[in-house]
């Protein structure tokens, strides 16, 4: 195996060297935009195999590895339509593939959207035959249209469970004769109270895909709770903003909490004893983690010595037990819960310092345990470590085509805010270093994750055309209290703008080339600081972004049942966002201030985005022309959201690094 990897990074070599002294944005782009050699790593729980993603041909490959015999046991081609979220084992003979296809609605059955929608799908793969079937498959498209449309995908809620072995537990959207009471026209007029479409969970042999219904829920159902052995042990209702649990009594429910708010409570799973339910909730606007008693009694705040938010909680592969706890926000730490578990992460962390560990996938003895290292200019590697030959192996590299090429050097920078918040944020200088360089700020929500000691392909490419980039952490504003709103045009942008004059005032930044670009709410962000911002920015670039606030909520509202609907999408849009008749929210849309931009503008979005509509980039663009703005639209044809596939990856990094070259040049 490690033969093997050294002949890819010799290849990779060979292939970086003469691009790197071009020096063009498109043949950097080439090499910054490739996708990852080794995504979703992980390993079976006997520790014999591996599985990893990889890019093919003309689609994507999932690789099964034999550690035993040295080779690749099996290599599955994934249909150039779907996208690979998740690798997981079921037992040591049966891979799961949660996937994502891209599909567009019938204009027969939806007559208000016509837009594409992602559907999510568990496929089982038999390790021995290579067979593959999808799980819960007639359950999804069903005969009744009405469940067609509202069935989006599935929930994979529990599998290598030690009494069911070679099954899956699953939640779907189903159609209920019983709870259905009209359906005249189309169900995108109605609430889905209306709609006769329930929650179920089934369990499903994955080696047959014969699937048994084990528990229904009602329309407002939004969660599940399944113990280690594979049982529905509660439920999760929502009505307006009211959660409400349920313990299952036989074929009976009881209900055992309800709480008030319109932020959902994270349901973890059991704690170890199968006694209560561990959730993150929200109070009064800090996330504590709870224990919530399956018997009724009151709930337990877990960690109460803890004043720190709850951020995540890292739960054990087969006991579902919490193992440690994260709290903070841009200095988050952990909290060890588990002795064991700490154990086998430092004796690895020690061999790594300074490097963003995470450790994952042990096998069932613990002997075996995987490490993804990484670092914000140091690329993901990923270790198969057995503590008993004391030896750490390389398993997968994301980026081998990196290992030759000089990358950026990250510095962490902190600054105060007129309100008295301490921001923290990356600057990362191009190869060489420099001072009154041109500028690019990357505000949070790119293709990448926002943990600052993760790696950044997008902000390295951006280095390495030379310039310095910023990547402020302007997501950490306290939360809301319960049900408000998000700031998102007035204290996240100024966090963005005194860390420009910042590096202005410390000479690393010329001020009249800085140009902020985004992904996502990084878009918003970048046209948000063109619009209201014009005196800092030379140039604004939005990838997939919002414009216009209020008709991206009427939007999801339209397409998920109205204003009164109990979606779970739409509840957390207008968590986020409010009213789209709220002033505020208008006068913080870009599109409604195009007069005021000043700059010129790159507008990028993917026409099959599921997560937001192109038309708000539409909208843009006919926004700045009118107002005799300088702006450049580039339509990607059929990617995704997240920019996932290297094609798209490699357009949108020439596209920018050449917009960049033209105007802070």
């Amino acid at each position: 195996m490690k033969n093997l990897h050294r002949a890819v990074l010799i290849l990779a070599a060979a292939f970086a060297a003469p691009v790197w002294a071009a020096q063009s944005p498109a043949a950097l782009a080439r090499v910054f935009g490739a996708p990852p050699q080794s995504a979703y790593l992980t390993l079976s729980p006997g520790g014999g195999l591996l599985a990893w993603e990889q890019p093919g041909g003309s689609g994507a490959e999932v690789i099964i590895y034999d550690l035993h015999a040295h080779a690749v046991r099996r290599t599955l081609r994934i249909g150039a339509g779907l996208t690979v979220e998740w690798l997981g084992w079921e037992d040591d003979g049966t891979l799961l593939m949660s996937t994502l296809a891209t599909e567009r609605l019938s204009p027969v059955f939806v007559s208000n959207w016509k837009g594409p929608a992602q559907l999510s799908r568990v496929i089982a793969v038999d390790i021995a035959s290579g067979r593959s079937r999808i799980l819960l498959a007639d359950r999804m498209t069903g005969e009744s249209v009405v469940a067609w449309y509202f069935t989006t995908g599935v929930d994979l809620l529990a599998w290598d469970c030690p009494g069911r072995p070679h099954t899956a537990i699953m939640a779907t959207t189903v159609f209920d004769q019983t709870t259905y009471r009209r359906h005249t026209g189309t169900l995108i007029h109605r609430a889905r109270r209306d709609s006769g479409m329930v929650s179920a969970v089934f369990s499903v042999d994955t080696r047959t895909g014969k699937d048994e219904p084990i528990a229904y829920g009602d329309p407002f159902t939004t969660g599940w709770v399944v113990n280690t052995d594979g049982d529905v042990v509660a439920r999760m209702d929502r009505q307006s903003r009211q959660f409400t649990i349920y313990a299952r009594q036989g074929d009976d429910w009881r209900q055992i909490y309800r709480h008030a708010g319109r932020i959902e409570p994270d349901i973890l799973g059991v704690n170890e004893s199968s006694s209560a339910i561990l959730a993150i909730m929200s109070r009064k606007g800090r996330r504590h983690l709870w224990a919530i008693p399956l018997d009724g009694s009151a709930p337990k705040r877990m960690l109460p010595a803890v004043k720190r938010q709850v951020m995540s909680v890292e739960l054990d592969r087969y006991a579902d037990k919490p193992t440690a706890v994260w709290v903070g926000s841009s200095d988050a730490h952990r909290i060890w819960l588990d002795t064991a578990a700490q154990a086998r992460y430092e004796s690895v962390a020690h061999v790594f310092p300074g490097r963003r560990l995470s450790v994952y996938d042990p096998s069932r003895d613990g002997s075996e345990i995987l490490a993804k290292v990484q670092g914000s200019g140091k690329p993901p590697v990923t270790y198969l470590v057995n503590f008993a030959t004391h030896r750490a192996d390389i398993a997968g590299e994301a980026y081998p085509q990196l290992a030759h090429v000089v990358l950026g050097t990250t510095h962490t920078v902190q600054y105060p805010t007129p309100g008295g918040q301490t921001v923290r944020a990356q600057l990362i200088m191009p190869p060489g270093g420099g001072k009154n360089l041109p500028l690019v700020v990357l505000p949070p929500g790119g293709p990448e994750g926002d943990h600052p000691g993760d790696f950044d392909w997008f902000a390295q490419y951006v280095a390495a055309l030379g310039y310095a980039v910023l990547r402020p952490d302007i997501t950490t504003t306290p939360l809301p209290a319960e049900g408000g709103p998000i700031d998102w045009g007035g204290v996240s942008q100024s966090y963005a703008v005194d860390g420009v004059r910042l590096l202005v005032k410390q000479g690393v930044a010329d001020p009249r080339r800085v140009c902020i670009v985004g992904v996502g709410y990084g878009g918003y962000a970048a046209l948000a600081g063109a619009a209201f911002s014009s005196d800092t920015y030379a140039c604004a670039v939005s990838v997939n972004g919002i414009s216009d606030l209020p008709s991206l909520l009427g939007h999801e509202m339209h397409l998920f049942g109205g204003a009164h609907s109990i979606d779970t999408q739409l509840v957390g849009w207008r968590t986020h966002m409010g009213s789209p008749f709220d002033p505020k929210l208008i006068a913080e849309s870009p599109v409604h201030a195009a007069n005021a931009v000043a700059a010129p503008v790159l507008l990028i979005h993917d026409e099959e985005d599921t997560v937001v509509p192109v038309s708000q980039s539409q909208e843009m663009k006919a926004a700045l022309q009118s107002a005799g703005k300088r702006v450049t639209f580039v339509k990607l044809a059929g990617s995704d959201h997240w920019l996932k596939r290297g094609r798209d990856r490699v357009e949108v990094l020439t596209a920018i690094g050449t917009f960049l070259h033209t105007y802070l040049h």
